[in-house]
């Protein structure tokens, strides 16, 4: 099994994150640059993103909510999608985080256009979304069980991804108790080994 990433994809992150948290930190991990669209990456997942999941078989997942399920739901170790009521309000929470981290892209590919041709309205309305989405997410985050779960994740992540690459929104000054909740976060093995770095652009 190999898992298809990049030093900046909070997508890959998450799922980076999970296979730590379930015991399976030596999986092959293969860093690819989804914006170069090299060959390598194409034949595994024609959409040039990460992260992909390459199983034994040769069968390849990709979509890191697809690959999040497969490998909890396949693979030995702690759980990390709750069965019964719980099991949405985590899933709820992983797409919160996932579409936070989608909008908040935009933005910043707007940002790396010429000035001269930059759309403000659209990083102004796509930023005040983010920021938004970080208080659903506080709220997201007190609803679920205190055990950890791929909601968790998925919001540490995300967040980990608007500090990288979004850090003049400053949300901690309006959100003390989820700043502390990550704070503990992002202490843990699984995300300190996973933190983003610069050399490629995000995915």
């Amino acid at each position: 099994m190999k898992l298809i990433a990049s030093t900046t994809s909070p997508f890959a992150r998450k799922i980076r994150v999970l296979l730590i948290e379930k015991g399976f930190d030596d999986i092959e991990v293969e860093m690819h640059n989804p914006w170069d669209s090299k060959d390598e990456l194409l034949a595994l997942n024609p959409l040039s993103r990460v992260p992909a999941l390459v199983l034994t078989n040769g069968v390849v997942f990709y979509d890191s909510a697809l690959i999040a399920d497969y490998i909890d739901s396949t693979m030995q170790g702690p759980k990390f999608v709750p069965e019964g009521v719980n099991r949405w309000i985590v899933l709820q929470a992983q797409a919160h985080a996932d579409n936070m981290i989608d909008v908040g892209i935009r933005p910043l590919l707007e940002r790396r256009r010429p000035q001269d041709k930059q759309v403000k309205e659209i990083i102004m309305r796509d930023e005040l979304t983010v920021a938004r989405g970080v208080g659903v997410a506080a709220k997201l985050v007190k609803s679920m069980d205190a055990q950890l779960n791929i909601g968790h994740i998925a919001i540490a992540c995300a967040l980990g991804f608007v500090d990288f690459r979004l850090p003049h929104l400053k949300w901690r000054d309006r959100h003390s108790e989820l700043s502390a909740w990550y704070q503990d976060m992002r202490l843990r093995p699984s995300m300190q080994t996973t933190v983003p770095f610069e050399g490629e652009p995000v995915a």
